[in-house]
């Protein structure tokens, strides 16, 4: 009788579980992309590029950018790095839309295609910051033929060992990734 117990105890457990998870990944879901549409729009992160502790560490951001949409192109058309103080580092109108670190965007192509994902490093916009400047808030424009899913994007922070002699970086420390948010949209032309 008692391993059968437990038996049952183990299974509605692991039930329970699978049951939570479920639940918990449908709730992420739906917070995440709610559906909304639009032919442009403005998504805003938060950044980070600067070394700490006596020079041995590095952090910087990425920026993972996703076309959500099955049908249609979205255009990366500017992208902003401001300071702490909100004064622009980095601007797209003047040095080109970057090439992103996986080569799928670029100043020559610069549209995202329904599915892909590129990923943009704040290290290839600006150099390192000062105490003065950060934290930075990266701003990224876009627009879109049709109505399309907006653009996702996520700021994803990289703590990593770094040589202060040579300047080497070596192996990560840690790493936290946060939603961006979209400050601006139009739906309809």
């Amino acid at each position: 009788m008692l391993a059968n117990s437990k038996k049952a105890i183990s299974g509605v457990l692991i039930g329970g579980l699978i049951a939570g998870m479920a639940i918990q990944s449908t709730a992420n879901a739906a917070a995440a992309d709610k559906g909304r549409k639009a032919i442009e729009g403005s998504v805003s992160c938060g950044g980070a590029y600067y070394v700490r502790n006596g020079g041995t560490e590095i952090q910087r951001s990425t920026y993972i950018i996703r076309n959500l949409s099955d049908a249609g192109t979205i255009y990366l058309d500017r992208v902003r790095v401001y300071s702490a103080a909100g004064t622009i580092l980095f601007d797209s109108d003047v040095s080109g839309i970057p090439t992103s670190y996986n080569g799928v965007i670029s100043a020559v192509d610069n549209g995202l295609d329904a599915r892909q994902t590129a990923n943009v490093r704040i290290a290839d916009l600006i150099p390192q910051q000062g105490r003065a400047t950060r934290p930075l808030q990266t701003v990224f424009d876009w627009s879109a033929d049709e109505s399309i899913l907006t653009l996702e994007a996520t700021n994803v922070r990289t703590n990593t060992d770094i040589d202060p002699v040579t300047g080497k970086i070596g192996k990560q420390r840690g790493r936290h990734a946060s939603a961006c948010r979209t400050t601006k949209t139009k739906r309809h032309w």
